[in-house]
């Protein structure tokens, strides 16, 4: 109950404000600008609907862990810096409770980017046999991407107490998480590139995508990429954890 309260009060000076629909409307914006793009440009419009779906499934992934880094940098350290810390710390929840209350927060938001998404993903998709296999995909491994990085964010901002570099060392893990989306075929086949696609999430999901959507393979052959992910999620729930245990006034 308390988290929920706190997450709540977050939802309501987050999310529910002019700041929080400009996302969405910003979102919306792109995934039509997007969606019209593939449909009637004569390059892309050349790509059959299973890469079209594959392709703005990594947009709205890489979107939905931009906006929980953004959302997690500003969590606690930009409490800080508006000085409402202190008036945090003495609502009836303790720090664990605030921390999940705003990843709670952070997850509602990925919930709100996907639902505008789905209108976009059905009609760049229409046809394609993949289509609700790769959207059910894409709500649970988003949503697992989301904690992941949410929580990792709101557990740096936590520690670090600055918004400013909170948001720096996030966007910078957003560029590295998001680097193989713009990496060739060849890039990602050098030692680099494999050792990235091995260790990052991210890469992980999109890879997945790939495999689902693209070359229609079942899930005997996700389960290596869904287990790393789901090592991540437990790792950054870990560390958000110790990070607002340490937490002080």
């Amino acid at each position: 109950m308390k988290t929920a309260y706190i997450m709540q009060k977050e939802i309501k000076e987050s999310i529910l404000t002019p700041k929080g629909f400009l996302w969405y409307i910003l979102t919306s914006v792109i995934l039509s600008v997007l969606s019209y793009l593939f449909l009637t440009n004569s390059e892309l419009s050349l790509l059959d609907q299973g890469e079209m779906l594959y392709m703005i499934m990594n947009f709205i992934t890489a979107l939905g862990v931009l906006i929980g880094l953004v959302f997690g940098a500003d969590s606690f350290a930009g409490e800080i810096e508006r000085g409402t810390i202190e008036a945090l710390f003495l609502s009836p929840a303790n720090k664990t409770e605030i921390a999940m209350g705003k990843l709670g927060a952070a997850l509602t938001n990925w919930g709100i980017t996907f639902i505008i998404s789905l209108p976009y993903l059905f009609v760049v998709g229409k046809g394609g046999q993949n289509l609700l296999t790769g959207i059910a995909y894409l709500a649970i491994l988003g949503t697992l991407l989301v904690i992941t990085f949410s929580a990792f964010s709101i557990g740096l901002s936590a520690r670090i107490k600055s918004m400013k570099n909170s948001l720096i060392i996030s966007f910078f893990i957003f560029l590295l998480a998001g680097s193989p989306i713009f990496l060739s075929s060849a890039q990602r086949g050098t030692w680099f590139g494999m050792i990235l696609d091995l260790i990052n999430p991210f890469a992980d999901a999109i890879n997945t995508f790939d495999s689902v959507v693209i070359d229609s393979q079942g899930f005997s052959y996700q389960i290596g990429r869904v287990a790393i992910i789901c090592g991540y999620t437990f790792l950054s729930l870990w560390f958000l954890k110790r990070s607002a245990s340490r937490l002080e006034m």
